[in-house]
C-alpha cells in the first residue's frame, strides 16, 4: 500500500503538470463528499430493487448503474435521486415492475457493459425476473466507499489507496471466499431461483470460477448456467433458446416443490 501511497502522489503532481490545478484537502474532500451522496443514493436503489415484488425491471436497474460510467458523478446522483423518489411513489401506489411468479433471476461473471444488454433483454422477453446482478458494473461497481479516518490530504490518499489495494470480490484475487460469500448472501436477500453465469469470451478469471459455483449452488439446489458471449449481435438466437429452456427449467422445479 505504501508504494501506491507514493504511485497517487505521482499522478496528483502529473495531473498538476496538466490542469495547472494543485492536489489540496479541499479538493480532495469535495470529491469524497460527491462520491458519499452518490453511495448513498446507491444504496437508496439497492433497497428498492430488493423489495418483492420488484419494483424496478432488471434491464432499468443495469442501465442506471452503468450510466454511472459515462456521467459526471454529481449529475448521476441527481438523477439517481429523482429516479429513487418516482419508484417510491410508484410502489405507494402499487405499482410494481414484474409479476410476482416469473423465475427470479441472478447474473454473475463478467461484466455486461451498455449497449451490450442483450443477456438481461433475453432474461425478461422469455418471461424472466433480473432480480440481482454481482458483477462489476452492477452494484459492485460502486460498493464500499474510502474509509476516511485522518482528515488531512494524505489521510484521504491513504484511504484511496487502501480501497485499491484490499482485496475486493472481483476474480482476480486467488483467494475469493468473499465473493462467494457475497453471492451467497444476494440469494437470499433477493430471493433468487436460478443463476446466470455471463462469461465474455477471453475472460479468463470468470471462467475459472464456473465450477466453484456450480459445486456451490448445486449444494443450495439452485440451478445455474454457464453462458459464453461476447458483443457481436449474432448469437442472440442461440442464446434465446438457451435462456428460454432454463427459465423453463426453474418453472418446471416450482411445480415440482408444489
Amino acid at each position: 500500500m505504501e508504494q501506491y501511497v507514493r504511485e497517487l502522489y505521482l499522478f496528483s503532481q502529473k495531473l498538476t503538470e496538466i490542469t495547472g490545478t494543485e492536489l489540496s484537502y479541499e479538493r480532495l474532500s469535495w470529491a469524497c463528499g460527491m462520491t458519499a451522496a452518490a453511495q448513498y443514493e446507491l444504496s437508496r436503489f439497492i433497497e428498492l430493487r430488493r423489495r418483492y415484488p420488484l419494483a424496478v425491471k432488471g434491464t432499468h436497474y443495469m442501465a442506471a448503474m452503468n450510466a454511472i460510467s459515462y456521467t459526471h458523478i454529481s449529475l448521476w446522483t441527481r438523477y439517481m435521486h429523482n429516479l429513487c423518489e418516482e419508484i417510491e411513489q410508484k410502489a405507494k401506489r402499487g405499482e410494481m415492475a414484474s409479476k410476482e411468479n416469473r423465475p427470479r433471476i441472478l447474473i454473475t461473471g463478467s461484466p455486461i457493459v451498455f449497449p451490450n444488454f442483450k443477456l438481461p433483454l433475453l432474461i425478461e422477453e422469455m418471461g424472466g425476473a433480473l432480480v440481482a446482478d454481482e458483477t462489476c458494473m452492477g452494484e459492485r461497481g460502486a460498493y464500499d466507499p474510502p474509509a476516511i479516518v485522518d482528515q488531512s490530504t494524505d489521510g484521504i490518499m491513504r484511504a484511496l489507496a487502501n480501497k485499491s489495494t484490499r482485496p475486493c470480490t472481483c476474480p482476480t484475487f486467488v483467494d475469493n471466499k468473499r465473493r462467494l460469500y457475497r453471492i451467497m448472501q444476494m440469494l437470499e436477500d433477493y430471493r433468487v431461483q436460478g443463476v446466470i453465469y455471463h462469461v465474455l469470451r477471453g475472460c479468463l478469471v470468470y471462467d475459472y470460477e464456473y465450477q466453484v459455483m456450480e459445486e456451490e449452488l448445486g449444494k443450495l439446489g439452485i440451478p445455474i448456467i454457464r453462458v459464453e458471449s461476447d458483443y457481436n449481435e449474432e448469437d442472440v438466437e442461440q442464446l434465446r433458446i438457451r435462456v428460454e429452456a432454463f427459465i423453463e427449467l426453474i418453472k418446471y422445479g416450482r411445480r415440482g416443490d408444489n
